[in-house]
């Protein structure tokens, strides 16, 4: 008698074969999964990353967490949480062992707590700042930054920034402070003058840039009249301007935060050059990037690259950027010539709009950079993208992986050779993704139901604070 298998679709019997026609369908299905994947693949010109069979051993350990981490900051041996009822949490990266925490200093939020010669300064609610001592958590003083007029306090966390011994918060005003002390040095407010400052043209308001501005002593601003926006340097002590640039952009002087015109911002500050990227000139939207001399505020070069802009970092002598003509660009920081520029959308899929981006990862002893970018497919929260790594010196590809989701924090860690990409989807495709730095495999993929913040990187060591969970991977 010849046996007979019942194959079911939703519930219902939709024929009997034998076990030879059972077979010869199989495969004929087979067949046709491996010829549509092969055809997917080489239609988006990328690399399969595979799927890993064997177990993850790379993860260190493991640390429950109270409450969802708001953010994740790590030094010296020390990986430091902050959540929504404002706790502090401070864990040895080693073992994940708690040293010390703090709690109910308000709601803290992004940006990241900063760290600094044994000082962990944090933002939190209603425009304050905190200062611990990194070693035992103990609180040494906090402030508050004064509301621009018309302003609430409510729900701000303002950036810290320390450079040269100062502490700057910038929320809806910008403030300095000795960093060690927390005493307040001057304070801008947006909607007064922010600073009493006069050229020939007589007294004028000026703001400082977006970014990062503070020069010690010194802040990049930009003033003037509606029609003549200048760029300044200006002596925050005794209000005087060192230079006021040749160079002008077209917009309007708003507040410096809560603006609806995006505002310049100043990228880097570096080799006797002040990098500033604007997005609006001579009314109308811009991809532009402007170098002046910092000692002089002479125009050196400036570059319209003609699509926007992704994530532009300085690394060296290089300006590095995506951009949405496709390319990736290096350019040349001495005059703004491009070194190279390589396509790294050879599917036209930015002509959709690119979702989200990476921060570019640099490993400087292999002389290579990596970058992330995602496009939502037709507005349909499906998405596709690529991880790429480009040789620093000639922007070749050196390998591309298709991605198939929204892209968040990117770190490489050189002591593994591995890189960490974050992606989300809303609530859906919420993982971590660990590949061969060398080769773009993957390694390992672990999914999560709510959330998931940046890994970061230290020593040999990557930290990931995942829903109700921080872990270690070496």
């Amino acid at each position: 008698m010849t046996k007979k298998l019942y194959l079911f679709n939703n519930g219902g019997i939709i024929g009997a074969m034998t076990k030879k026609r059972k077979a010869v369908i199989i495969a004929i299905v087979l067949i046709s999964i491996i010829l549509t994947f092969s055809v997917i693949i080489s239609e988006f010109d990328f690399k399969s990353p595979g799927v890993p069979t064997e177990p993850f051993s790379g993860a260190l350990w493991q640390r429950p967490l109270k409450n969802f981490a708001t953010s994740l900051t790590v030094d010296d041996r020390k990986v430091f949480t902050t959540d929504d009822p404002g706790n502090v949490y401070c864990f040895d990266s080693q073992n994940g062992e708690s040293l010390w925490n703090t709690s109910g200093r308000g709601t803290t939020r992004n940006p990241r707590p900063v760290i600094s010669d044994g000082l962990f300064y944090f933002g939190y609610e209603e425009r304050q700042v905190g200062c611990l001592d990194e070693n035992t958590g103990n609180v040494l003083w906090t402030f508050q930054n004064t509301p621009a007029p018309e302003e609430s306090s409510k729900g701000v966390s303002p950036r810290i920034i320390i450079k040269d011994d100062r502490l700057f918060a910038v929320s809806g005003t910008v403030s300095a402070h000795n960093a060690t002390t927390g005493k307040l040095l001057w304070q801008a407010v947006p909607g007064r003058k922010n600073f009493d400052v006069s050229f020939s043209q007589g007294q004028m308001q000026a703001y400082p840039l977006h970014g990062d501005p503070f020069d010690g002593k010194y802040v990049y601003a930009t003033g003037g009249n509606y029609s003549n926006l200048y760029f300044f340097k200006i002596n925050t002590e005794n209000g005087h301007v060192i230079w006021r640039s040749d160079a002008t952009w077209g917009g309007v002087v708003v507040p410096f935060f809560g603006s609806s015109i995006p505002y310049p911002d100043v990228l880097a500050i570096s080799q006797e050059k002040v990098i500033i990227r604007i997005f609006f000139k001579e009314n109308s939207a811009a991809n532009f990037f402007l170098c002046l001399h910092s000692t002089t505020g002479k125009e050196l070069w400036s570059i319209d690259v003609g699509a926007t802009i992704y994530n532009p970092t300085v690394h060296n002598s290089l300006l590095l950027f995506g951009a949405a003509d496709g390319y990736f660009y290096a350019l040349n920081l001495a005059d703004g010539t491009i070194k190279w520029k390589t396509e790294v959308d050879t599917q036209n899929l930015f002509s959709s709009g690119v979702h989200s981006s990476s921060p570019i990862q640099i490993d400087s002893d292999n002389q290579r950079l990596f970058w992330s970018y995602a496009i939502e497919k037709n507005e349909t929260s499906n998405y596709t993208g690529a991880l790429i790594s480009l040789d620093l010196n000639n922007g070749n590809v050196m390998w591309m992986t298709q991605t198939n989701s929204s892209c968040g924090g990117l770190a490489f860690n050189n002591g593994t050779n591995w890189l960490f990409l974050t992606t989300y989807r809303f609530a859906a495709d919420i993982g971590l993704w660990i590949f061969n730095a060398s080769t773009g495999d993957l390694i390992h993929n672990q999914q999560f139901d709510h959330y998931i913040l940046s890994p970061i990187v230290i020593g040999k060591e990557t930290f990931v604070a995942a829903d109700l969970w921080l872990s270690a991977y070496s």
